[in-house]
């Protein structure tokens, strides 16, 4: 039956458009001047439905909606705020790497929480609000948003050496002020204003210092990143000063331009942008063809894969980019063939390759290639570096009589190289272990006593090996 309430009247639309259905009204009295909080506080019953809990989003009438949608992320903010200030606090004990034998990144990204790119860029906007209590403190209580916050610190970075210790604090102030009028795009147009009103005269000169300061910082904060997408093809992040940036993009509108006329004119179909990725590859092939590549971990840059010499042959089934694990077609296989130096190798039962030890100290040349095609990439834990950018690590000291062979080499990152490298001042318990377990794949013990109880390591694979 249709709920029958003692309500006052201008509550009715309200209840008609939560519970969607007709309301009959009994008025017993005329509303007073707190009519507003029963009001509000009459809806809040309603929508929570005499339960407790949240209502359905789609029972909330809009305004309702929207001021959730508020005050969710004022929550939200805060508690982003808390935990980044917990991330300092750990990172300035380095409490991970007491516990649990893991710099705090590292340690985020063993939690299964958070890609190795976003543990770090977590620490270091943790590490920075730590050192700017204003901003943080406004980041705490919901005064700005981390965006706003990213943004004010990235202003501190580009504050001018002439301000002292009380303008700078200053200016930081201002741009918290500011973040209740203006949004991030607005409080990085305002840094240079803010050095403006604080100090005039370090400002006197402002459009020459602002120009000589924005080309340095370019230089500075020049970047380029990649990283792969959940396809495993990769999405390309670039920064550039605007002269460099002017010189690259001439160059890839000419060769995008040229790309895109002689596939249309063929009756082809190209986009723009497809042209412009087109033209960046084949500024990379140029390059690598008519000139030799400086060496990239111990070796030229260079593209592996494992296909079965029946897929070569026939051009059917799949072959596996050793650089990164992904499944090619094998028509991209043959094409890469026909230009490739080929590695002939035997493959174990479980397409584990098998050892080819070499009585010599570094790993290179063939043997290098088989270790990445077994570990493809850093084997630590965790860890999202790639091979070229990665060391062989003796699992047994090469000085002690390790072999530089498949069975006693794992690839590393140059951070968990260090991580893992044994110190022999150290009793063994302290050190990193590293071993190959019945699938010939590596396993990592943290030091004893750190995440396992007292006595005993805590093992740990990396996931690519669970896929495998």
């Amino acid at each position: 039956s249709e709920p029958r309430v003692s309500v006052a009247g201008p509550i009715i639309e309200h209840m008609s458009e939560t519970w969607g259905c007709g309301v009959d009204v009994i008025v017993d009295e005329p509303l007073r001047d707190d009519s507003e909080l029963i009001r509000e506080a009459l809806i809040s019953l309603l929508e929570g439905q005499g339960d407790g809990g949240p209502v359905e989003p789609w029972r909330l009438t809009e305004k309702r909606l929207l001021a959730e949608i508020e005050q969710t992320q004022a929550q939200l903010t805060r508690t982003h705020a808390r935990r980044l200030a917990l991330l300092a606090e750990a990172e300035r004990r380095d409490a991970t790497l007491h516990e649990a034998g893991l710099p705090t990144a590292s340690w985020l990204t063993d939690q299964n929480t958070h890609w190795a790119r976003s543990a770090r860029d977590e620490v270091r906007l943790a590490v920075q609000l730590d050192a700017e209590p204003r901003v943080a403190q406004a980041l705490a209580t919901g005064r700005l948003s981390v965006e706003q916050a990213q943004v004010i610190l990235r202003g501190a970075e580009r504050l001018p050496v002439e301000l002292d210790s009380s303008q700078r604090d200053a200016v930081l102030g201002h741009l918290v002020d500011f973040g209740a009028d203006f949004g991030p795009y607005g409080l990085s147009r305002l840094v240079n204003r803010a050095v403006e009103v604080v100090a005039p005269q370090v400002a006197e000169d402002a459009d020459r210092q602002a120009i000589e300061r924005l080309e340095a910082e370019q230089a500075r904060d020049r970047f380029l990143m990649w990283r792969k997408d959940d396809d495993g093809a990769y999405v390309f992040k670039a920064k550039l000063g605007k002269v460099a940036g002017q010189q690259l993009v001439g160059v890839l509108r000419a060769l995008a331009g040229n790309q895109r006329k002689t596939v249309l004119a063929t009756g082809g179909d190209m986009t723009r942008l497809q042209a412009n990725a087109d033209a960046l590859v084949l500024l990379a092939t140029h390059y690598g063809s008519c000139t030799k590549l400086p060496k990239l971990g111990a070796d030229r840059p260079k593209i592996l894969v494992s296909v079965g010499l029946e897929t070569l042959r026939t051009g059917l089934g799949t072959a596996t980019l050793l650089n990164t694990g992904e499944k090619i077609p094998a028509r991209e296989a043959r094409w890469l063939a026909c230009q490739a130096d080929i590695i002939p190798a035997i493959m174990g039962g479980t397409s584990v390759p098998l050892d080819v030890g070499r009585k010599k100290r570094l790993f290179t040349g063939t043997l290098r290639a088989v270790l990445i095609a077994r570990d493809q990439g850093c084997a630590f834990p965790g860890c999202d570096k790639g091979p070229e950018e990665c060391e062989a690590h003796h699992i047994l000291a090469w000085y002690l009589g390790g072999r530089t062979s498949l069975k006693n080499g794992v690839m590393l990152c140059p951070f968990h190289h260090h991580l893992v490298e044994p110190n022999p001042l150290w009793a063994d318990a302290r050190n990193w272990q590293i071993r190959l377990n019945a699938r010939g794949l590596p396993e990592f013990g943290a030091p004893v006593g750190l995440g396992a109880p007292p006595g005993e390591r805590r093992w740990r694979q990396h996931h690519r090996f669970a896929t495998m």
